[in-house]
């Protein structure tokens, strides 16, 4: 993210428009840099992570981190607790009313220092998985061109059997048509017959 896109937020409230030059996870505010040395000084904020403006995420990664770590009950809390017992995350309120009895309650932070794992050892197996990834997309296409292959086969040959159906309507209606006609017409002879005899 480019340096001009953001002023002081601190600054900024009051009325001063200045460049940044961290930003502050915690506050989630740009600070220039008078406000980073009064950041790092004030006890509230002197532990906050602050880091470099290219740093920072986009705010949708932002908002989708956010949340991520809402509490689904309470959505202005975040998760600090896994309850392993129902294998579910949980704010402080929700630790406290819901899950006061579970015997498996842990600080998240706990299971971040607990979890080492080496990004090398990650980094090799997603490198392993690339071939496999790419064999399984190119035999899902395969399967796709297959399976469309197989419908315009199929559309075919149903063109074919309407056509056949239809053609076999024409000649049965044809010939009933030819047989009413024709017993029209012995009706027709008889009635005259009849006519003629009884004059």
């Amino acid at each position: 993210m480019s340096v001009q896109k953001y002023l002081c937020g601190p600054s900024f409230e009051e009325k001063c428009e200045i460049k940044v030059v961290v930003y502050c996870r915690e506050c989630e505010a740009p600070l220039c840099d008078y406000s980073k040395r009064d950041h790092a000084r004030i006890t509230a904020s002197k532990r906050h992570k602050l880091c470099e403006l290219e740093d920072v995420p986009p705010s949708e990664i932002q908002e989708l981190l956010k949340n991520l770590i809402a509490c689904p009950n309470h959505d202005k809390d975040e998760v600090v607790y896994l309850c392993k017992d129902h294998d579910t995350t949980c704010c402080n309120k929700c630790a406290m009313s819901d899950h006061r009895k579970c015997e498996e309650v842990k600080v998240l932070s706990d299971f971040v220092h607990d979890i080492k794992m080496d990004c090398s050892g990650v980094r090799t197996l997603l490198h392993d998985l690339k071939p496999q990834g790419e064999n399984l997309l190119e035999h899902e296409c395969k399967h796709e061109e297959f399976v469309s292959e197989i419908e315009s086969k199929a559309l075919s040959s149903l063109k074919t059997i309407k056509q056949k159906l239809l053609d076999m309507y024409a000649q049965l209606k044809n010939e009933v048509l030819s047989a009413i006609s024709d017993k029209k017409k012995v009706i027709g002879e008889k009635k005259i017959k009849k006519i003629l005899v009884s004059c």
